[in-house]
């Protein structure tokens, strides 16, 4: 319903390069899993060019992490899309409780979703920024594919802001759906605010709207869920992820 009452006609000046899918689509195609775990649902959106979070999957709690912390510590596991939900995030975790945090997880994890194929604990590093949004893409049955963005974080709980169109879009159209969004007002210098990246912003709206592009594609929803968008200049960087697709 959302998706028909806030419908807008495609973008005419849409201009897809030969080549900027081909790197998405030889993933997809070689990964048989219905659903994406989310080192791969990251390593889908790098591949379309949204820069994402840096991280390692422990698969032995003991495994060294050469990274600076503090850390976010994830189950890894494709049969738990929801991980927040499901309790199964640590957040600023320290270098030295990440091998005890991580046994903790994989132990609570394994009482409460023993059917679940679980591949290991995946470490990131803690990023923060201006705003925090929801990037997702969806290949609707009745409207086709649609991109979206929103709030995201805690706030796209409580404040449902969103805007969205047909995939793909192009960039002029992508700044018009960050413009539309009354909250990131705070991202364009309201008030003198410092501002923050919209142009790379609206660059990963346009990415992820690719994968309208992916032929045979059985991507039936992705979604980045925050998208941290830093200071003008700095970029975004997609912290969560995850990727559905049909069986077929």
């Amino acid at each position: 319903v959302n998706t028909y009452l806030n419908w807008r006609a495609p973008s005419k000046d849409i201009t897809v390069g030969v080549g900027e899918t081909a790197a998405a689509a030889k993933l997809l195609a070689a990964s048989k899993a219905q659903n994406l775990n989310e080192r791969q649902s990251l390593e889908l959106f790098t591949a379309l060019g949204i820069d994402c979070v840096r991280s390692v999957v422990l698969t032995e709690p003991g495994q060294p992490v050469r990274m600076t912390g503090p850390f976010a510590l994830k189950l890894l596991s494709a049969d738990v899309l929801h991980k927040t939900d499901a309790g199964m995030v640590r957040l600023n975790v320290e270098a030295d409780r990440v091998g005890g945090i991580a046994k903790d997880l994989l132990a609570e994890a394994a009482l409460r979703f023993p059917q679940a194929k679980v591949e290991g604990v995946l470490v990131q590093r803690m990023e923060r920024g201006l705003a925090e949004l929801m990037l997702g893409y969806r290949n609707d049955a009745e409207v086709g594919p649609t991109v979206l963005l929103g709030m995201g974080g805690i706030m796209a709980e409580l404040k449902r802001s969103f805007s969205v169109r047909l995939a793909p879009v192009s960039v002029g159209t992508a700044m018009k759906m960050i413009e539309e969004i009354a909250e990131l007002a705070i991202l364009r210098g309201y008030r003198n605010l410092p501002r923050g990246d919209c142009d790379a912003l609206a660059h990963a709206v346009r990415a992820l709207s690719l994968l309208a592009c992916i032929k045979g594609s059985t991507v039936t929803e992705a979604e980045i869920n925050p998208l941290i968008v830093k200071a003008e200049g700095a970029g975004v960087i997609a912290v969560d992820g995850l990727v559905v697709r049909t069986s077929s």
